[in-house]
């Protein structure tokens, strides 16, 4: 998992009295060493403000280093303090977070319902949690984790990890990653079911197969 969040430090220096030029050599600045991830990733935002989902969904940021991630993560709103109607999507690069995207296509994705998440900060918690897990790739299935979405919706909040293979050939990975996800979560008394993207594009009405269950 991804660890070493940044402590904030002011970057303001003492300043001495009657201070004088110096001629010296110029300063030589300071190396920073970044921890690369073994993946870039994009954040998606989406408000629903349109009936076209094309024009609700906006590309944020991509990166690739522990550093740029918490600079990132740290100046966004929390799940907690978001509108509803609106969600975060965090994928691979290249990768949108659409069902019709050929990386996705074929894949599904874990499913967490949760309380809405106004001002709850235990959201916020595993929202951070389950992002620090993928991008970190502490799964030993991570080459089919292709992202995770929050959706924060008036009636609840909906925790989402997608993958790339939803056969049921594929079972035995499918679920040894919702085990990981409950254990991240530590929500193992919650339910969490496994969707397949061409379930949930054919459901009828607002039930939608459930392929798994843990």
């Amino acid at each position: 998992m991804v660890e070493g969040e940044p402590v904030n430090q002011s970057d303001e220096l003492p300043k001495v009295e009657n201070e004088q030029p110096i001629e010296t050599e110029p300063a030589i600045a300071e190396l920073v060493v970044k921890h690369p991830l073994e993946n870039k990733w994009t954040l998606w935002y989406y408000e629903n403000k349109s009936k076209i989902w094309e024009e609700n969904i906006h590309e944020v940021a991509s990166f690739d280093t522990v550093e740029d991630f918490w600079c990132l993560f740290n100046h966004i709103k929390r799940p907690s303090q978001l509108s509803y109607q609106c969600d975060y999507n965090y994928f691979k690069n290249g990768i949108k977070p659409m069902w019709e995207d050929e990386k996705n296509s074929a894949g599904g994705r874990w499913l967490l319902q949760l309380p809405p998440a106004k001002n709850n900060q235990n959201i916020d918690e595993c929202w951070k949690n389950i992002i620090l897990s993928i991008i970190g790739e502490i799964y030993d299935q991570s080459s089919e984790i292709n992202g995770a979405i929050v959706n924060v919706r008036s009636k609840g909040t909906k925790i989402a990890v997608w993958t790339n293979n939803a056969s049921k050939d594929n079972g035995s990975n499918i679920m040894a990653i919702g085990r990981k996800i409950k254990e991240v979560l530590g929500t193992q008394n919650e339910k969490m079911v496994y969707e397949s993207h061409a379930d949930t594009a054919n459901k009828q009405g607002s039930f939608t197969k459930h392929a798994f269950m843990i």
